[in-house]
């Protein structure tokens, strides 16, 4: 089954935030080669919050399996308004049903028009309980309410806690179909740190939504008819001509060979015997003037 690899992951650019910053220079002895000191904050761009992020007795980076942040998972298409920002449980009931399998991993896909989604505690309850191993939110989705700081603390301590790892800000998520896909996130195994910048990529087998209204146009499915290729002449030469319609067929006129073929049949025809010919000269003999001329006879007598 083909696959789209879709790239949920933000770019690293220095100068863009005081969050990071990629210093370049020539490594000493080597002219001509660039090496980079990088300082960054280690939540910067799409990044990964480990269980350590809140509690001292959490695990860190080092100690999460890799095989928690690789695997098969689904994705949370939601729209919020302004009179329903939250993502709630009964709203991630409703998008996965019983589709959600333990020890999936979960993207919550949320957008609004100029309005910023909130992920709720019962969102992360829900989560924990249906078994997810990993929770990715997109960016723009805010965790709890931003007046109250003490949010953010309280709703990731329940995947947290858990050894849930929750990665945070994922681009290109409203390209990602329905479909049941694998996702990957690995970070760098760093000891005692409690976030670090991931590649989230996705193995999609399903069609782009932003581009299905293209795909399902049926004057862009039919393909333009080919040509046919222009015949040769020596193949047109070549082939047999179809025969004439059965409503044309009639018998043939003699064609001039077949009169001279004729005629030479008549000509090597044998001459007819003189003595039968009426108009010749010469005098018959006297049995046949008997028998031709009988009233000559009796006359005579």
């Amino acid at each position: 089954m083909s696959r789209r690899v879709v790239d949920c992951t933000k770019v690293l650019r220095h100068g863009v935030a005081d969050a990071f910053a990629a210093l370049e220079f020539e490594r000493a002895g080597q002219p001509q080669t660039l090496t980079h000191r990088i300082e960054m904050d280690a939540d910067v761009g799409t990044h990964v919050l480990a269980p350590r992020r809140y509690v001292r007795w959490g695990s860190d980076l080092s100690g999460l399996a890799p095989e928690i942040f690789f695997g098969e998972g689904l994705v949370a298409h939601l729209e919020v308004t302004a009179d329903a920002p939250d993502i709630d449980s009964n709203r991630l009931e409703d998008i996965f049903g019983r589709e959600l399998r333990t020890r999936d991993i979960v993207v919550i896909a949320a957008r609004g028009n100029g309005v910023a989604p909130c992920f709720t505690a019962q969102a992360a309850q829900w989560l924990f309980v249906r078994g997810a191993k990993l929770v990715a939110l997109a960016d723009g989705i805010s965790i709890g309410r931003q007046q109250e700081p003490d949010d953010e603390r309280v709703i990731l301590n329940t995947l947290l806690e858990n050894d849930v790892p929750v990665v945070r800000g994922l681009v290109n998520t409203e390209t990602l179909s329905v479909e049941r896909m694998a996702f990957m996130a690995l970070p760098a195994p760093a000891a005692d740190v409690t976030a670090w910048p991931v590649r989230f990529v996705a193995l999609d087998p399903g069609l782009d939504p932003t581009q299905q209204a293209l795909a399902v146009d049926p004057d862009l499915d039919q393909e333009p008819e080919a040509e046919p290729p222009a015949a040769d002449p020596a193949d047109q030469a070549a082939e047999p001509q179809p025969d004439e319609p059965a409503e044309s067929e009639s018998t043939p006129e003699p064609s001039d060979s077949d009169t001279s073929t004729d005629q030479d049949t008549e000509a090597s025809l044998p001459e007819a015997d003189s003595a039968e010919d009426p108009t010749s000269d010469t005098p018959a003999s006297e049995d046949d003037q008997d028998v031709e001329d009988p009233n000559r006879q009796s006359a005579e007598a």
